[in-house]
């Protein structure tokens, strides 16, 4: 029986919090393989990405996730910290605003 995305969705996110960054982008990857708009999945892989130290990659996926929804509060708060860490200050402030304003 094959997993559902939600399940794989949901799985990613399990992983990803345990600190398994690596198997949980695989799998992430698995469930964008099934529907390639998937925002949890998306963030889910950026997060995992950013866990593992792979602030650049991280960036470009946020980027692609504000593409699908550019009202994605969790997509600007976390590609602000991601350009922090990149000390990309200017950036970052423009990325937290982003978010302060779709919040409202």
């Amino acid at each position: 029986m094959a997993i559902k995305k939600n399940d794989l969705v949901e799985k990613c996110m399990d992983l990803s919090r345990k600190g398994q960054h690596e198997e949980a982008v695989k799998v992430c990857d698995q469930a964008l393989a099934e529907d390639p708009r998937s925002t949890d999945a998306l963030l889910c892989k950026c997060n995992g990405l950013k866990g593992l130290g792979k602030d650049k990659e991280a960036l470009e996926c946020y980027d692609k996730a504000l593409q699908i929804d550019p009202k994605s509060v969790q997509a600007w708060v976390n590609k602000g910290n991601v350009l922090f860490r990149l000390n990309r200050s200017d950036e970052a402030m423009e990325a937290l605003e982003k978010a302060r304003k779709v919040k409202k």
